[in-house]
């Protein structure tokens, strides 16, 4: 039995519209591909022999959640936190929850804000120390003073998705106040600052 020209032509072009619609549709799926997690690091604090590691978490179409800590060397000593006068504020260490606004949508290229908390561990190391001395009487001299300051910080940035969209590029801008009943007016300081890098899975 001889086979119509007719029905090769229909199965041939039922095959090949089958074949495109499946690409077109594992390409969709592709892009489609959402990323809930990311991790990221600030490339300029090594400059400054300091570190810091940002974790985040999507929790909504342009929300998401997250966690910083940052480790500050010698070269980044001074940043302050609170009013100084004749004190020199040194911060070890800090650790900052946020929650970001993406504009355009958490799994896009977007203009972003930011709102963090602050934990951080400060050296006052031109204090004033009460001593005991070898007759029990206290004494002042001038010496280290380490306590605990918590603040609350604010940032605006952008973030550009590289070709693969796992890995982001982000140019942020933060500032932070530390709260202390001391005093009145609230002293700001730039963190949560520079290029960073990031992976999203």
């Amino acid at each position: 039995m001889k086979i119509p020209q007719s029905f090769w032509s229909k199965l041939l072009a039922i095959l090949l519209f089958l074949s495109v619609g499946h690409t077109v549709f594992s390409q969709e799926q592709e892009t489609k591909k959402e990323y809930k997690n990311q991790l990221a690091t600030n490339l300029m604090l090594p400059i400054f022999e300091s570190v810091d590691l940002t974790y985040e978490r999507v929790i909504a179409n342009k929300w998401a959640i997250g966690v910083a800590g940052a480790v500050y060397g010698d070269r980044i000593s001074e940043i302050s936190t609170q009013a100084g006068g004749v004190d020199i504020l040194d911060t070890n260490y800090e650790l900052m929850p946020f929650v970001r606004l993406y504009f355009q949508g958490a799994q896009n290229k977007s203009h972003f804000i930011e709102l963090f908390g602050s934990l951080s561990n400060v050296e006052d190391k031109n204090s004033f120390v009460r001593n005991t001395n070898d007759e029990g009487f206290g004494v002042y001299v001038r010496g280290v003073n380490e306590y605990t300051a918590g603040g609350l910080g604010f940032g605006y940035g952008y973030r550009f998705l590289l070709p693969n969209d796992k890995w982001v590029l982000e140019a942020q801008f933060g500032i932070r106040t530390n709260f202390d009943v001391s005093f009145i007016v609230l002293d700001a300081a730039l963190v949560r600052t520079g290029i960073k890098i990031g992976y999203r899975f």
